[in-house]
């Protein structure tokens, strides 16, 4: 390979949060490892984005506004390093951040960090070593933030999901390499009130019930999975006010891995619905309220 070749491409996706971008950038600049590349991916933003004039940061405009799993796969074409890592336009990492994923990415090609809210506490992390795809989907997936991975075996995101696409291929990916983890907080996410695009809750219910299907015999053979998932699409469908589907997707979860605090979901599910979800449950969920 060329000596020019990086270690690490950075894949910021940004859309229409100049303030917080910078911010991010900086920080990747910050990194106490220098060798590089950050692939700045515009979504399409509403005003043309700005990057830091150094060498190493690159710009890769998109016509349409894709989503972050379009957006993500637009730097992975680009990227030219040994390694990806991600970061969110509205995140920071800090200083050590690469060094913590070289670390991690000598032992695995899949490493993982800590991360934390800016403003709160540390509280640790969800720990995974070797071959983690019978327990991936039992809990959250690691934010991609979290994440660095060989560039080799990185698979694209499907560009389908618009929401839960880190899911999606996490679950793809774990099938096929090795995780590592790094005990160490080295990604801090923001809390904000800002534009969130596509995150809307009601898309995130349609893209949780897009995974149970495009991956059903992976859930047929996981129930913890499976009923993870429904345990997320209740309390989504409960925050909206969509009591009904709660209700459903509560129950599903209890019959596939009963737990007392599903059970405890469920009891507070029983008030009439405000709304309906426009979107439909996959054809196996029409038991009756």
């Amino acid at each position: 390979p060329s000596v020019a070749t990086p270690l690490f491409s950075v894949i910021v996706p940004t859309h229409g949060r100049p303030a917080y971008l910078a911010e991010a950038l900086a920080s990747v600049a910050a990194q106490t490892i220098g060798d590089w590349e950050a692939l700045v991916v515009d979504d399409a933003s509403p005003e043309p984005v700005e990057i830091p004039d150094d060498p190493r940061f690159r710009l890769v405009r998109r016509d349409e506004n894709g989503g972050p799993g379009a957006a993500r796969n637009s730097g992975l074409a680009a990227a030219t390093g040994r390694y990806i890592a991600f970061l969110d336009d509205d995140d920071l990492f800090t200083p050590d951040r690469l060094e913590v994923a070289l670390e991690g990415l000598q032992r695995a090609p899949v490493a993982i960090c800590f991360n934390h809210y800016i403003g709160a506490p540390p509280k640790g992390g969800r720990v995974l070593e070797g071959m983690v795809h019978d327990t991936i989907g039992d809990h959250m997936a690691p934010h991609l933030g979290r994440t660095a991975v060989e560039r080799a075996v990185a698979p694209a995101f499907d560009e389908r999901f618009t929401a839960a696409e880190d899911v999606e291929w996490w679950i793809r990916l774990s099938r096929e390499a090795a995780v590592t983890t790094v005990p160490r907080f080295a990604y801090l996410v923001r809390r904000h009130p800002g534009p969130r695009t596509h995150t809307g809750l009601e898309n995130r219910v349609r893209c949780r019930f897009m995974l149970l299907e495009l991956h059903a015999g992976y859930f047929a053979e996981h129930p913890r999975a499976a009923a993870f998932q429904w345990k997320r699409i209740g309390l989504m469908a409960s925050s909206l006010g969509d009591h009904r589907l709660a209700r459903r997707a509560f129950r599903r979860s209890l019959r596939l891995n009963p737990e007392p605090r599903t059970a405890w979901h469920l009891a507070r599910s029983t008030k009439p619905s405000r709304t309906t979800l426009r979107t439909d449950p996959p054809a196996d969920v029409h038991e009756q309220a």
